[in-house]
C-alpha cells in the first residue's frame, strides 16, 4: 500500500477521479458532487490536507480535513474541519483508519494546524474516541423552536458568543464562500445568516443575540445546540461534535456551536 498526503488543491484534483469512486462505493453510489468543489477547491481559508492510500492504481483509504478558521475577535485560530472520511470495505478492521488520520495530523501540525474538528457521525464516533483520541463532549443536537421561545432562550445567556470561537461571518470573503455552499439558498440579512427547510429555517449564524428579533415570524426555527441547552423537549436529531488538538489545546467549551461551523447545513 502506499499512502501519501494532498497539501494543494491544485494537487488534489490529480485524485479526483480515484476520491470519486471510492466515495460513490462508501456512500450508497453516490456522487461527490458539487459540496466537493465548494469544500476543497473554492474554499478561500486555505488549502486541504488529504491522505490517501492506494493498493496499486485504486484508492482504497481517504481521510480529510479543509480549513475552517475559527475566532472570537481577539485571536482566530488556524483550525480544520474534518469531512469525507473513507476506507475500501476490503481494507477495514485493520487499522488503515487510524493510520491516515494520525499521518494526516502529523503533516497539518507541520503546517501550523491549531486544531481539527468535527461532526462524526454514530458510526465513526467510536473510532474518533477511542483510536484518535477525540475529546466528544455530551452530543450536541438540533432543536426546533418557534421564535418567541428562541427569544426567551436569548435572554437566560445561553446564547451568548462573547469570547467564544465561532465562523465570523462579517468578513466577506468566508460569509461569500460559507453561504454559497450548493443545495440551498441562504439569506443574509440584519445581523443574520438562515435557510428555508421545507416549513422551518435552519439559523446557521447570529452576530448578536439582539439580531434574533429580525427572525420572521412565519416558520420554525431550526438550531444547533450544545447538551446542556434546555430544549431536549425540542430535539430533533443529535449531532456530536469534537475535535482534537495540534499546535493549540483543543477546547470544546470555547467554541460557540452553531450551524455555520458544519459542512451539512
Amino acid at each position: 500500500m502506499n499512502i501519501t498526503s494532498v497539501t494543494s488543491k491544485a494537487g488534489l484534483l490529480h485524485h479526483r477521479e480515484s476520491i470519486e469512486r471510492l466515495f460513490f462505493k462508501s456512500f450508497g453510489q453516490r456522487s461527490l458532487g458539487e459540496i466537493w468543489d465548494w469544500a476543497y477547491q473554492r474554499n478561500p481559508n486555505g488549502e486541504p490536507i488529504v491522505t490517501l492510500c492506494y493498493e496499486n492504481d485504486e484508492l482504497v483509504g481517504h481521510y480529510a480535513i479543509v480549513p475552517m478558521p475559527l475566532s472570537n475577535g481577539d485571536e482566530r485560530k488556524n483550525s480544520y474541519i474534518s469531512m469525507t472520511t473513507m476506507v475500501a470495505e476490503s481494507h477495514r478492521k485493520f487499522g488503515l483508519f487510524t493510520q491516515l488520520a494520525q499521518e494526516n495530523y502529523a503533516v497539518a501540525t507541520d503546517l501550523g494546524v491549531d486544531f481539527v474538528f468535527g461532526f462524526p457521525n454514530a458510526q465513526s464516533t467510536p473510532g474518533f474516541r477511542k483510536r484518535l483520541n477525540w475529546q466528544l463532549p455530551e452530543s450536541d443536537y438540533v432543536a426546533t423552536v418557534d421564535k418567541s421561545a428562541l427569544l426567551a432562550l436569548a435572554e437566560t445567556g445561553q446564547l451568548e458568543k462573547a469570547g467564544r470561537l465561532g465562523l465570523d461571518l462579517t468578513q466577506p470573503a468566508l460569509r461569500e464562500w460559507r453561504l454559497s455552499r450548493p443545495g440551498a439558498t441562504y439569506t443574509f440579512e440584519n445581523g443574520l445568516a438562515y435557510k428555508r427547510h421545507g416549513d422551518a429555517l435552519d439559523l446557521l449564524w447570529w452576530e448578536h443575540t439582539d439580531k434574533l428579533a429580525h427572525l420572521p415570524e412565519d416558520a420554525g426555527i431550526n438550531m444547533l445546540v450544545e447538551a446542556s441547552t434546555g430544549l431536549v423537549p425540542n430535539r430533533q436529531f443529535d449531532y456530536q461534535f469534537g475535535g482534537i488538538g495540534l499546535r493549540s489545546t483543543f477546547d470544546q467549551a470555547a467554541i460557540h456551536r452553531e450551524m455555520a461551523i458544519s459542512d451539512l447545513f
